[in-house]
């Protein structure tokens, strides 16, 4: 699961106890993560998630036990280009400024249907007032059309409304109109993971991407194969041919799809289904000669993941189930980024959202 939802896993187990979020707002060089990295301190010492290489996180933590004890929210910099023995990036490899935002986060009814949302795989909108008139003001929009938060002002909520429709990446934004600072960021529900078939080679994929922020569906018309004591992480088991459950089932174009059935009729049944439409990611399991007898030695497109996984030459079920999930991964972060280049981060100014 992600990093976010693990977060809110926390506060939803320990509903009463407050917790402090801290959040990269600003970077300016070069850092361990980019804008928009959190990380969760819990009152009694606990973290989840880093947002540097280790160089900040035991300064931070002070800062957090402060913001957990007054409620009061704060924000830290920290330089990172000093090389000398006092400067914070001390052979981290980090070589930037960066701002972090600190707030005390507390279960609450928005953050419970934040997480139906996002268990019913819809985003939400989010933007969050840190500094200025409405510091502490956060506003959902989720993506079911759903509108809550702890502020009901007009021009928050035509703010939230503006980026709903443009924002592809975490932003911050300052505006003189409203008097206050803002970020604004989507969350994201886990991405799932279509596997047409459940043979034991699927089982360390299933347990692993599980691990990751990926949501396994595991397909296959087995029904002792479609069980909870081999896929004990997955998210959904289908005992249904693949044909119809393509048939009754709208395939989003950011799905994620393994194809593993061991039959070349079924195989090849799914492949055409996937080449007229497209997802995010499609992997075929066998050899690439085996892919192209698939399409009738049609070229395979660039898009079409065959065979499956990273290169690591890999042997045995476990050892590919580490190079799909790493596959899997390095094409989540890819089009993330590109995502970041349509839609880059900045600071953006004179915000005026009625």
């Amino acid at each position: 699961m992600n990093e976010f939802y693990c977060f809110l896993q926390q506060l939803k187990m320990n509903p009463t106890s407050v917790f402090a979020l801290a959040t990269v707002t600003q970077v300016d060089g070069s850092a361990y993560r980019h804008v928009g990295a959190k990380m969760l301190f819990a009152a009694n010492g606990e973290r989840y998630g880093l947002i540097s290489g280790g160089c900040l996180e035991d300064d931070l933590a002070h800062h957090a036990t402060e913001v957990i004890a007054s409620f009061i929210t704060k924000s830290v910099s920290y330089d990172l280009r000093s090389e000398d023995d006092l400067g914070w990036g001390q052979g981290a490899g980090c070589n930037g400024k960066i701002k972090v935002y600190v707030e005390p986060l507390q279960w609450n009814d928005e953050w419970s249907v934040v997480m139906d949302l996002l268990d019913q795989t819809k985003k939400v909108l989010m933007v969050n007032g840190i500094e200025g008139e409405h510091s502490g003001a956060r506003l959902f929009l989720g993506e079911d059309g759903s509108v809550f938060g702890n502020v009901s002002k007009e021009s928050l909520v035509s703010l939230g409304y503006q980026y709903q429709s443009q924002l592809t990446s975490f932003q911050y934004l300052e505006s003189e109109t409203i008097k206050t600072n803002f970020t604004i960021e989507w969350l994201e529900p886990d991405d799932i993971l279509y596997i047409f078939g459940g043979g034991p080679d699927v089982e360390p994929i299933v347990a692993r991407t599980a691990e990751f922020g990926f949501k396994p569906v595991v397909i296959d018309p087995r029904e002792d194969r479609c069980q909870t004591n081999y896929f004990p992480k997955a998210s959904l088991l289908v005992s249904e041919h693949p044909e119809r459950f393509l048939e009754g089932n709208n395939m989003k174009a950011n799905s994620y799809v393994l194809i593993m059935t061991h039959s070349f009729m079924k195989d090849q049944k799914i492949l055409e289904y996937f080449l007229e439409n497209q997802p995010k990611y499609l992997g075929i399991l066998g050899p690439r000669r085996r892919t192209e007898r698939l399409i009738d030695s049609a070229p395979i497109p660039s898009w079409v993941h065959s065979p499956i996984g990273l290169d690591i030459h890999a042997e045995g079920a476990e050892e590919i189930s580490i190079s799909v999930l790493a596959e899997l991964i390095k094409v989540r972060h890819e089009s993330r980024q590109q995502q970041r280049g349509r839609n880059p981060i900045q600071i953006i100014t004179n915000i005026n959202p009625t």
